[in-house]
């Protein structure tokens, strides 16, 4: 399966998401692939093309570390401190044509909040890893023929505007 990666090369994420698809012996586009089966967006910091989510054959997933539909939008794991919530979650869904991060869930997976670190670290040692364990799964599953698409309720939705 030939993988395209959305993001900034530099960015952890990015580089974690990359190292685990190729680990499960993906091959991660590099821009010289006339067919690209996947995209993905581990961390997606400015909007992307209807277009160019939609080229590849079976979809782009993008990350969000909220349990959506709650806690769409923007800052969302400053948000969640600021609210003092006891959770949050690691979901990888299908990027739609409705509103931002609507689309169905491929994957998810709760993590509780550690408010013994900064919003950061947090980011880093918890979030993280559970969106390369949920990735890993999401993967897994597509590969198997599984592409699990499960609708957003959207009575459960919430929209943060972005911390700055």
């Amino acid at each position: 399966m030939v993988i395209r990666i959305l993001g900034s090369p530099e960015d952890m994420a990015y580089i974690q998401a990359k190292e685990l698809c190729m680990s499960l012996g993906y091959i991660i586009d590099d821009g010289s692939y006339f067919v690209v089966d996947l995209a993905i967006a581990p961390l997606l910091t400015k909007r992307v093309s209807q277009s160019e989510l939609e080229e590849p054959l079976r979809g782009t997933l993008i990350f969000h570390p909220s349990p959506l539909p709650y806690g769409r939008g923007a800052s969302s794991i400053r948000w969640a401190y600021r609210r003092k919530e006891p959770i949050t979650a690691a979901t990888w869904f299908w990027a739609n044509a409705g509103a931002i991060d609507s689309g169905d869930i491929c994957e998810q997976e709760v993590i509780k909040i550690d408010y013994l670190v900064s919003p950061r670290e947090y980011y880093t040692t918890h979030v993280v890893p559970a969106m390369l364990r949920t990735l890993e799964r999401a993967l897994i599953s597509i590969s198997s023929g599984v592409e699990r698409r499960v609708p957003q309720n959207d009575i459960y939705a919430s929209f943060d505007s972005r911390i700055t």
